[in-house]
């Protein structure tokens, strides 16, 4: 198996581990079981342990982002805004929600997370600042910057998730976004239908 290949392997048996215990509570022992690997074996890949939970937030978020811009790829500028702020509000903690809190939490210690995690939400405020742009081009949406409106609407949007993760529900999570579309609405000139 090659360098890359085996470096692949350890990140995906991580990842199912952080996805089933925690961020913060899997240690280098219980991924060396899961991977059927020695310790010593992980460590030849990485660094330390931070590299590698780094790596492995970090590959996770990619995937993660790159699924949403397949589903909102070709949507009108609506419906995409619509279907961006309902993939970030959790309706339970499966899907990896409970990964994105632990890594944010971890970060809060870890200054190389907390750049990976800035870089991350960037990325993501980047995708929203595409949907509005193309909402302007097209007269849908009215806004001098693009880039400022994503990052408000994001912030309340990932404000209204963390408050989710701790009771999800798939009702909560519609009264989250019909408040986070009203602001959207206020801040992109635009009318919600009324079953919005």
């Amino acid at each position: 198996m090659s360098r890359t290949d085996r470096k692949d392997q350890i990140i995906a048996a991580a990842l199912e581990l952080f996805r089933s215990k925690g961020f913060a509570d899997v240690s280098t022992r219980d991924l060396a079981e899961h991977a059927g690997l020695s310790r010593s074996h992980v460590y030849h890949y990485f660094t330390d342990w931070k590299e590698l939970r780094r790596e492995a937030f970090v590959r996770f978020a990619n995937e993660q982002l790159e699924v949403a811009r397949a589903l909102l790829a070709g949507a009108e500028p609506l419906t995409a805004l619509q279907d961006f702020l309902k993939d970030c509000l959790p309706t339970s903690a499966d899907n990896g929600w409970g990964l994105w809190l632990d890594a944010w939490d971890e970060a809060m210690h870890d200054a190389e997370l907390a750049a990976a995690y800035g870089v991350v939400n960037r990325q993501w405020q980047a995708l929203l600042a595409q949907i509005i742009e193309q909402g302007v081009a097209t007269q849908v949406f009215c806004c001098a910057s693009p880039e400022r409106a994503a990052r408000q609407i994001f912030a309340q949007a990932m404000g209204y998730a963390n408050d989710l993760l701790l009771q999800p529900s798939a009702e909560a999570a519609e009264a989250a976004l019909d408040e986070v579309m009203e602001v959207a609405a206020l801040l992109l000139g635009f009318t919600q239908a009324a079953d919005d």
